[in-house]
C-alpha cells in the first residue's frame, strides 16, 4: 500500500510537513535507529574489532567504545554509498569512536567484518532499519493524503493505557501507524468486552432482583409490538384492496373506451355505408373513411375486412397487413391524383396517410359515376 520513497522522494516529502511534524518524524527515526545501533552493538557476539581497509590505533581497538551511528539506503540498484576499501554501496553504514571520534564507512559485508559477527546479523540490522524507514514512508504517504487514524484513539472509552508515544502523535498532528492503529483496536475490543461483560453481570443481578419488572417489560413491549404489526397489516391490507380498485377501475376505464371506440367504428362503418350506398366499390368505401376522418389507409384496410365483404386474407410479411391494402392505397393515391385528397408527408413503406383537400371543390360522394359499379362489398 505504501511505496517505498527514494532519498530524494523522502526529504521533498518532508519539506511538505510542519515544522513540528518535521522535528517529530527525524527525532523518531533517529530514536528509532538509535535503539537499533544499540542493540546490535551490545549483542554477547561482538566481543572484539577487527581492522578493515584502516588501521586502528591502540585505544580505538576496544570494542565498547565503537558505536553505528548512521546508516543511508541509497535504493535499489544504486551505489551512491562508498565503502572504507573504496567500492561503491547500496547499504552505507557509519561507525563512531565515542571517544576519538573517528568515523568510518562501511558495507555490510566490511561491517560484519569489522564488528567479527556473522553477515546474516548485519543483514537483520538493516531488515529493522528498513522497517523503521518503512514507517516513515509510511507516515509520510498519510500527511500527503490526509489519512491521520486519529479517531481510533479518540473512541476508545479509556485511553489512559494508550502508550505515551501514540498520544504524542495526536499532539503534534502526525498520523498513527498501521501497527499502532492495530494495538488501538485491540484495546477498543478489550475495553468493549470489558463493558459488554459488566453490562451482562447488570443484566443478571436486574434480573434476579426485579423478575416481575422485567416481566412486564417485555409483555408490553410485546402488546406495542403485536399493536405495531396489526396496525402495518391494517395498513397493507388497505393498500391492496386500495390497488385492488384502482385496476378494477382502470380496467373498467379501458373497458368503456374500447365499447366507445367500437361504437365509434360502428357509426364511422354506419355513416360510411349510407354515404356510399349499396353496390360500392373498394375504392369508393376506402374515400368515403377518409371523408369520415379515417387517414390510415392501414386502419381502413383492417375496418374494411373485419365489417366488408372484401378479401379477408392477410400477409405473412412483418408488418401483417391485409391483402386490400394496396387496393385500397392505389384507390386512395388515385384521389390524390384527382385533387381529392392530400397524402401526409409522415407517410412511409408502414402506413400512408390521407386528409381531404382543403383547396378542392365540394361535391358530394354519391355524384361519382364510381358507386353504380356492380360489385357489392357489404
Amino acid at each position: 500500500m505504501y511505496n517505498r520513497l527514494s532519498i530524494k522522494e523522502r526529504e521533498q516529502l518532508l519539506s511538505l510537513v510542519t515544522i513540528e511534524q518535521r522535528d517529530f518524524l527525524e527525532n523518531e527515526v533517529k530514536r528509532g535507529r538509535r535503539t537499533i545501533f544499540e542493540n546490535a552493538m551490545r549483542d554477547e557476539k561482538i566481543s572484539a574489532i577487527k581492522s578493515v581497509d584502516t588501521a586502528l590505533e591502540e585505544d580505538e581497538k576496544n570494542v565498547v567504545d565503537w558505536m553505528i551511528i548512521d546508516f543511508f539506503d541509497f535504493g535499489l540498484g544504486n551505489l551512491g554509498g562508498q565503502c572504507a576499501c573504496g567500492r561503491g554501496l547500496r547499504y552505507q553504514f557509519t561507525v563512531e569512536h565515542q571517544k576519538t571520534g573517528r568515523t568510518i564507512q562501511y558495507g555490510r559485508d566490511h561491517l560484519s567484518t569489522f564488528l567479527n559477527i556473522d553477515v546474516k546479523d548485519i543483514d537483520g540490522v538493516i531488515n529493522e532499519l528498513d522497517k523503521v524507514d518503512h514507517e516513515l514512508d509510511e507516515l509520510l504517504w498519510k500527511i500527503e493524503h490526509d489519512y491521520y487514524g486519529h479517531e481510533y484513539y479518540k473512541k476508545i472509552p479509556d485511553n489512559t493505557v494508550v502508550p505515551k508515544i501514540i498520544v504524542k502523535h495526536i499532539e503534534v498532528n502526525v498520523p498513527l501507524l498501521d501497527r499502532q492503529i492495530n494495538r488501538l483496536n485491540k484495546y477498543f475490543e478489550k475495553q468493549m468486552e470489558a463493558i459488554m461483560e459488566e453490562k451482562r453481570k447488570i443484566q443478571v443481578e436486574i434480573e434476579l432482583e426485579k423478575r416481575r419488572q422485567e416481566n412486564d417489560r417485555i409483555e408490553n413491549l410485546l402488546r406495542e409490538k403485536k399493536q405495531i404489526e396489526d396496525l402495518l397489516e391494517a395498513e397493507r391490507k388497505a393498500h391492496r384492496e386500495a390497488e385492488i380498485k384502482r385496476i378494477q377501475l382502470e380496467n373498467e376505464y379501458k373497458e368503456k373506451l374500447l365499447q366507445k371506440k367500437k361504437n365509434q367504428e360502428a357509426n364511422l362503418i354506419k355513416s360510411s355505408k349510407e354515404m356510399v350506398g349499396y353496390g360500392a366499390k373498394l375504392e369508393d368505401i376506402a374515400y368515403a373513411f377518409v371523408l369520415n376522418g379515417v387517414h390510415s389507409a392501414v386502419e381502413i384496410s383492417w375496418i374494411m375486412v373485419n365489417n366488408f365483404d372484401v378479401d379477408k386474407r392477410i400477409s405473412i410479411s412483418t408488418l401483417g397487413r391485409p391483402y386490400i391494402y394496396f387496393d385500397v392505397l392505389v384507390a386512395l393515391r388515385q384521389q390524390v391524383d384527382n385533387g381529392n385528397l392530400i397524402i401526409d408527408e409522415s407517410s412511409n413503406h408502414e402506413d400512408c396517410i390521407f386528409y381531404v383537400n382543403p383547396y378542392q371543390e365540394k361535391h358530394e360522394i354519391n355524384q361519382s359515376p364510381k358507386i353504380q359499379q356492380e360489385l357489392s362489398l357489404f
